[in-house]
């Protein structure tokens, strides 16, 4: 590649002409962050209507994963955490 500003060859990674100085680059590289599933979250949502503990806990665990991921789950996670304290009061109204 050539410089835009004194139009001397350089090599094409280089981030700063070494003949006048001008910056061709940025310093960092871009990386484009995609964001990662939330399997507790979906195993808490599914848990709470079965077992409401376990729901519970996963639901916790994936909010907590949620909050660290950029909210990727974090529906599930509530759902799951409103469903297993219905469904802990559902069951012991029922005893």
């Amino acid at each position: 590649m050539y410089c835009k500003n004194c139009g001397k060859e350089v090599v094409d990674e280089a981030v700063v002409c070494p003949h006048c100085g001008v910056q061709l680059g940025s310093f960092a590289k871009e990386e484009k962050i995609t964001p990662q599933k939330n399997g507790m979250a979906v195993a808490g949502f599914v848990c709470s209507f079965f077992i409401p503990l376990l729901g519970f806990i996963f639901g916790g665990i994936g909010l907590s994963r949620a909050n660290k991921r950029g909210g990727k789950g974090k529906g599930f996670s509530i759902a799951a955490l409103a469903i297993s304290a219905a469904m802990f009061f559902v069951n012991l109204a029922m005893l």
